[in-house]
């Protein structure tokens, strides 16, 4: 037995938890101390000739007005990227929530009162044009849409609705006493205005809208096209209703019209001639800043234009070179002079391969450049001269505490995080550089309080976004449970039961830290906490047990602490058990929590509560039996 314990002691300390593999230093052969650098920079450029000095400026300020062309790009299309999402997203929730509503009473939503519910969730989502839903029995098709002033014609009717009619609740029921198309305009709920009954011809069931959403489990996007009822352009999102074992009820859709897309990329400024358009990935358009130019007609249907046939020469040069294989960044010769073209992907959270078009003619941003250089040239000889003598000065003041704050950022990012800066500079930017750093560093400590230390260190060094999704792991998994707790703390007051279980918890906490696990989380009086996750560990089995022991160990201590005080001691039970599950981060985008699930998860839960029927305090799975036999008695 003292054999296989030191064995087990013997574990190289470069496998626990806390080990971290070091980063490859970088190559400082080419760099040189803040002081040393702007003084030498600064230097240098009062060397060289008058003609060098004015070469150097122009091509630095044309550079930098690029950079600028550039950046305005890039944030012109994060705007429409959010844009087109904060169109969407919205739209998506309420095809969701109509969706979930349908899948539970499918049959309240063929009553005619269901239309209050449809009519007050297209008035709470302006950009939505039309919200209807479809059933797969009989055909039923059941809509509400938005009129608007300049447009009164409703559905396949070739009648012009009432002038003061708003919306139009559409009806085609099967079941009803007459079977019709019937559309009934109001003015507002509760007061109609008008209606009328058509042959009804329409079936939701073959309708593209429908069938995407049938055939797709989730929320479906259609591609651009004009509407029917209004002959404007615009997209349908639908979501297929089905029952949990599968069957479909039926499909729930919304549409959306382009035109404040449109709206939104005229506002778009990108110098005073460029433009943004949005194509899809058979070169539709699906936005342009004139929404009449993107319709075209043919024969007696309304189409729209591809981008390679819109009447704007730059956006045909630019679509086609991209095609051509000039790539998605690019400077072309375009009818205008040089332009910046750009293609950025939106992103794919709604299924759709989209591009967002950039175009901006350079001379927008170098052309003022070249009449001010000559002006700036003049000042900028005599402001250098003086800076060359300041800069002496300054970088010295500068240099001192950015060293610190560099020193200090370093520990932040192997999550080392110690006393006060102590920075006191004067300048104001660097003070509050250091008041920053202190406070990222006093709120990084409060972070590592509520969830992992070592997923804060990885997350902090890794400088990585974190999202959501896991990986399967062979994890040692521990539950802990008191015994007859919830008894306890009836017997006790709330502060003193807060105060009694914080004891535990610190005391168990310490002890798993030091062999490496994770704490996972506190469920009542119980923990849970695994080893061998975030960071690897081929000893977890072990650790695992050491930290039990330890954990038994320290519990002890704190009960004949409790008994001296007068109080009942906490019994607790350990469970462990090795097994594979997935391990990552679990939630939404805006919350999340590192956790483990799976069968052996639940596994693990069981085993602690066996104790009860064994009546033990220690016990553990044959799976870490196996892996821990020749270190342990068990």
């Amino acid at each position: 037995m003292r054999r296989a314990l030191s064995k087990a002691e013997d574990i190289p300390e470069d496998l626990s938890f806390g080990h971290r593999t070091k980063a490859p230093m970088t190559d400082r052969r080419f760099c040189l101390p803040f002081r040393i650098s702007i003084s030498l920079a600064f230097a240098l450029i009062t060397v060289p000739l008058l003609l060098v000095v004015i070469g150097t400026l122009y091509v630095r300020n044309v550079n930098l007005a690029r950079e600028l062309a550039v950046d305005l790009i890039e944030r012109a299309t994060v705007d429409i990227s959010e844009h087109v999402e904060a169109l969407l997203v919205p739209l998506a929730r309420v095809v969701d929530a109509t969706t979930a509503f349908a899948k539970i009473e499918p049959d309240r939503l063929r009553k005619p009162e269901t239309f209050q519910y449809l009519l007050t969730v297209l008035e709470s989502t302006p950009h939505a044009e039309m919200l209807y839903v479809g059933f797969e029995r009989d055909g039923a098709f059941f809509q509400v849409r938005r009129l608007h002033h300049e447009q009164k014609r409703a559905g396949a009717s070739t009648e012009t609705a009432p002038p003061d009619a708003n919306f139009v609740l559409r009806t085609i029921d099967p079941n009803a006493s007459i079977v019709a198309d019937t559309s009934t305009y109001i003015a507002k709920w509760g007061e109609v205005v008008g209606s009328e009954r058509r042959q009804p011809l329409y079936d939701p069931r073959s309708r593209p809208w429908y069938i995407a959403a049938r055939n797709q489990s989730g929320l479906s996007i259609s591609d651009a096209y004009i509407f029917f009822s209004t002959g404007q352009p615009g997209l349908t999102l639908s979501h297929r209703i089905s029952t949990d074992a599968g069957a479909s009820i039926g499909a729930v859709g919304v549409d959306i019209s382009l035109g404040a897309l449109s709206e939104f990329l005229a506002r778009q400024r990108i110098g005073k001639n460029g433009i943004a358009f949005i194509v899809d990935s058979k070169g539709g358009l699906v936005g342009y800043p004139k929404l009449d130019s993107i319709i075209a007609q043919k024969g007696s249907e309304l189409i729209i234009k591809r981008a390679a046939d819109i009447d704007d020469p730059r956006v045909v040069q630019a679509v086609t070179m991209r095609d051509q294989g000039a790539g998605d960044r690019f400077i072309a010769e375009l009818e205008n002079g040089t332009n910046f073209i750009s293609f950025t992907q939106l992103p794919a959270k709604f299924g759709k391969d989209w591009q967002i078009g950039v175009i901006a003619a350079e001379n927008d941003f170098v052309g003022p450049i070249r009449t001010a250089s000559l002006f700036m040239l003049a000042v900028g000889i005599a402001a250098l001269l003086l800076s060359v003598l300041a800069i002496l000065y300054v970088s010295d003041s500068l240099t001192r505490p950015l060293k610190r704050i560099v020193n200090e950022t370093k520990r932040i990012r192997q999550f080392e995080l110690g006393g006060g800066l102590g920075v006191n500079s004067r300048i104001v930017e660097i003070n509050e550089v250091a008041h920053a750093l202190e406070a990222m560093e006093a709120g990084l400590r409060s972070f590592g309080a509520y969830i992992p230390k070592a997923l804060v260190r990885s997350i902090v060094s890794s400088g990585k976004d974190e999202g959501i999704g896991g990986d399967r792991r062979t994890l040692t998994i521990l539950f802990t449970d008191i015994q007859g707790f919830t008894r306890r703390s009836e017997t006790l007051s709330p502060e003193e039961v807060f105060d009694q279980l914080s004891s535990h918890f610190t005391a168990l906490s310490r002890a798993i830290f030091d062999r490496g696990g994770t704490i996972d989380k506190f469920i009542g009086d119980s923990v849970m906490a695994f080893w061998n996750a975030p960071h690897p560990d081929p000893d977890h089995a072990a650790n695992a047990c050491y930290a039990v022991l330890r954990c038994k160990a320290v519990n002890d201590e704190l009960n004949a602490e409790f008994t001296e005080r007068g109080y009942e001691p906490m019994t607790t039970r350990f469970g462990l058990h090795t097994g594979e599950a997935v391990v990552g981060n679990v939630g939404s985008a805006d919350r999340m929590q590192y956790t483990a699930l799976g069968a052996q998860v639940n596994m693990a839960s069981r085993i602690e509560g066996l104790n009860k029927y064994y009546g033990t305090k220690l016990l553990v799975s044959g799976s870490v039996e196996a892996q821990v036999r020749d270190f342990f008695l068990l």
